[in-house]
């Protein structure tokens, strides 16, 4: 039986995340004085009775984090960690009712999408990157996806590209840029997510950049969706998560996908017939980074769990383990790694990067668009 996701809706509507009215003016740090980070090593007494709260996706990634950063935190400060599992529109929500006082958590991992409805929203803080002994090491063009109103906000943990995803044994000779996923050999196996998901917004700025289009050129936004109309009746899953993308290519209902090389690696990794194409036109990039909330009460113990999450040495296995090259340009990764990762500040500049601060309030009505197509 083909799952659920498999079947082309009939009228289906992707609900389009809720986007911030307007970009609200980026206050600079309320702080007089430092915060002493400890450099990450403190003794196991230095923090001892204090606990903080962090978030984490959920699933392998999660248990990974705990692994590569909680598990050694917690050991060299006495510092407990509270962890939430989930994902950012759920943790956004919840920075949202908060409304910038009594923070639900100390130090949160976001999206760039998310980023900038949290900053809209007036419920970060900027960062004191002087008090981050590793900011030097962090990647400049990362480090600038998390820079708005001339602050910095975010420590880059991992960046990937968005590329085409394929099974090897359905597809013999792998797609070699963006415009083979067109190809009419794979009508009715194509996996298309929709806009309000990062996959999917970042595949159609993909589409817009093609001959130096810009999101914010309304001719090449019409361009894109004239594009991207030729996979009408041609698109047999519209996964809106992680996960489902996973289901729909493990169970054959799609072939090809525009996803991530991290979850195209790792499932390799697990014995599936996965592929993975860097696009020859460039990637699209995907970036993880981390924020400390308004309204926290932990700053200093936030900017000492900031400092073990940007390091080489602990940003290294994690890194190695989800196959997205990490935040931090010191880190000196395996030959495998090398091999198989296109990773560093040259490959980071190549990519086409969405323009959230043009999308994210066009969002509604671009997914609208989008569902017109696909109905």
């Amino acid at each position: 039986m083909r799952s659920v996701l498999s079947r082309r809706p009939r009228g289906r509507r992707f609900l389009p995340v809720v986007v911030a009215a307007g970009t609200a003016t980026v206050l600079s740090v309320v702080t007089g004085c430092s915060v002493d980070t400890g450099g990450g090593s403190g003794s196991s007494s230095q923090g001892k009775g204090e606990e903080i709260t962090v978030t984490a996706f959920a699933g392998e990634w999660g248990a990974l984090f705990k692994k590569s950063f909680v598990d050694p935190f917690e050991k060299d400060t006495g510092i407990k960690v509270n962890l939430v599992y989930g994902a950012d529109a759920g943790w956004l929500t919840k920075l949202r009712a908060a409304g910038g006082k009594d923070a639900p958590f100390d130090v949160v991992a976001l999206t760039p999408g998310s980023l900038h409805q949290a900053v809209g929203g007036d419920l970060l803080q900027p960062l004191s990157t002087a008090d981050l002994s590793h900011w030097k090491q962090l990647d400049p063009v990362l480090t600038r996806q998390s820079t708005l109103g001339g602050s910095s906000y975010g420590v880059p943990l991992t960046t990937g590209s968005n590329g085409l995803v394929y099974r090897t044994d359905k597809i013999k000779q792998a797609p070699e840029d963006w415009n083979d996923i067109f190809d009419k050999k794979y009508c009715g196996h194509v996996a298309l997510p929709p806009l309000t998901y990062n996959a999917g917004l970042e595949f159609f700025s993909a589409l817009v950049s093609e001959g130096g289009g810009k999101l914010s050129d309304p001719a090449a936004v019409d361009k894109a969706f004239d594009k991207l109309a030729q996979l009408k009746g041609c698109v047999s899953a519209y996964p809106a998560d992680a996960g489902s993308v996973s289901t729909v290519l493990q169970n054959g209902d799609a072939w090809i996908v525009p996803f991530w090389d991290g979850r195209a690696f790792a499932m390799e990794k697990e014995g599936q017939p996965i592929g993975f194409t860097y696009p020859a036109s460039g990637a699209v990039g995907a970036l993880t980074s981390y924020y400390v909330p308004k309204g926290t009460a932990h700053s200093k113990a936030a900017y000492t769990f900031l400092d073990y999450l940007s390091s080489a040495q602990h940003q290294k296995p994690f890194a190695e383990g989800t196959f997205y090259g990490g935040g931090n340009d010191s880190i000196d990764y395996s030959p495998a790694f090398k091999k198989k990762v296109k990773y560093g500040e040259a490959v980071y500049q190549k990519f086409t990067w969405v323009d959230y601060t043009t999308a994210t309030p066009r969002l509604n009505q671009w997914q609208q668009r989008w569902n017109q197509i696909f109905k």
